[in-house]
C-alpha cells in the first residue's frame, strides 16, 4: 500500500476513534470526521462508503486482531492448553480494551461479544476437530464466551489479574467437564 494512502487511512481511523469517544456512531458525520482528519470528504469516500462501513471495518479488524493472537498456536486437548488458550484470548481482549470500549460503546457493546463469539466458534471448531459443532458444544461455548466477557464487564472494580485467573479457572473447569 502506498505510504500516502496508509497515512490517510490512519488519519481517518484516528479521527474516527477521537469522535467515537465523544459521540455515538449515528451522530458522527463524514464532514466532521474529514475535517478532524484534515482530508476532504471525497478522499474519505475513496476508501469508505459511509461512517458505518468504516466502523464495521474497524470492528472486523479488532475481532481479527484478537483471533490472530491464538491462530497458529499449537494446542492440544489438555487442561494446560485449554487454560493457555483462555489466557491468550483474555489477554488479547484486555490489551485491546480501550479500543474495544470505544468501538463498541453503548448499544454496540453486545455486538462486539456476539461477533467475537461467532469468530471464536469458527476458529475452535476448525482448529480442534475433536470438538464437534454440536448443539451442546455451541451452547457451552456461548455460555463460556459470553459469560467470561460479561464477568469482565460487570466486575471492573476487581483487579484484572484476579478476575482473569478466576474466569479462566471457571472456563477450564466447565469446558473440561462438558467438551472432553
Amino acid at each position: 500500500m502506498d505510504l500516502r494512502v496508509k497515512r490517510t487511512i490512519n488519519s481517518i481511523k484516528e479521527a474516527f476513534f477521537e469522535l467515537r469517544k465523544k459521540k455515538s456512531l449515528n451522530k458522527i458525520s463524514v464532514k466532521e470526521l474529514s475535517e478532524l482528519a484534515m482530508i476532504n470528504k471525497a478522499t474519505f469516500y475513496l476508501h469508505y462508503r459511509d461512517i458505518f462501513e468504516l466502523s464495521d471495518k474497524l470492528e472486523n479488524e479488532m475481532i481479527n486482531k484478537i483471533i490472530d493472537e491464538v491462530r497458529g498456536q499449537p494446542f492440544s486437548y489438555t487442561e494446560t492448553d485449554l487454560r493457555r488458550f483462555s489466557e491468550i484470548i483474555s489477554r488479547a481482549v484486555i490489551k485491546n480494551s480501550d479500543e474495544i470500549n470505544i468501538l463498541f460503546s453503548g448499544f454496540e457493546n453486545n455486538a462486539f461479544i456476539n461477533r467475537l463469539e461467532d469468530s471464536l466458534k469458527i476458529y475452535i471448531f476448525t482448529a480442534f476437530p475433536k470438538i464437534r459443532n454440536t448443539t451442546e458444544n455451541n451452547l457451552l461455548l456461548t455460555f463460556l464466551i459470553q459469560g467470561a466477557f460479561h464477568t469482565f464487564l460487570r466486575n471492573d472494580s476487581v483487579r484484572a489479574d484476579i478476575l482473569e485467573d478466576q474466569t479462566i479457572d471457571m472456563t477450564v473447569t466447565l469446558a473440561d467437564a462438558y467438551i472432553f
